[in-house]
């Protein structure tokens, strides 16, 4: 039982402050983390076989080419979302990623963030295969995925 009377005699102090602490979650965005490396990586590659070979050779093998979907070259779907065009393409991508990556992943977890990305990639890189016959590279149909997730959850 409360010996303090309520409500509190005239005169007497009032009561002190209670202090509530709400800590935000603080797991750091390791898989935003791990998919800007391995962008970059891509992208050092990228660079590399052009150095040595004349041509962007992961371009040609990843890159969302629809005639190469329709024979059975399903990882077109997934590849484009690690390959960038130039410089400017990656640091915006990746800036983007940066943005919203460390956020949704700490609201969602690692693994639904991963899940979002690729499968809001995969999906980007589907519509692109459905409405246009351009080749394409990049990583804005994950990002424009992990947009989406952000608007509707």
């Amino acid at each position: 039982m409360n010996d303090t009377p309520y409500p509190p005699p005239p005169g007497s102090p009032p009561p002190s402050p209670v202090t509530v602490q709400v800590s935000a979650p603080s797991a750091r965005p390791v898989v935003t983390y791990v998919l800007i490396a391995l962008c970059i990586l891509v992208y050092l590659g990228q660079f590399a076989s052009q150095a040595y070979y004349g041509f962007d050779l992961l371009a040609v093998l990843g890159m969302k080419v629809n005639d190469g979907i329709l024979a059975g070259q399903l990882w077109r779907l997934f590849t484009p979302m690690f390959l960038h065009g130039s410089l400017v393409h990656i640091a915006f991508n990746l800036y983007a990623l940066h943005s919203l990556g460390g956020s949704l992943e700490r609201s969602y977890g690692h693994l639904r963030f991963l899940l979002l990305f690729l499968v809001g990639g995969a999906a980007g890189n589907v519509a692109s295969f459905a409405l246009t016959p351009a080749n394409s590279l990049g990583s804005s149909t994950a990002i424009f995925g992990l947009l989406a997730a952000e608007a509707v959850f």
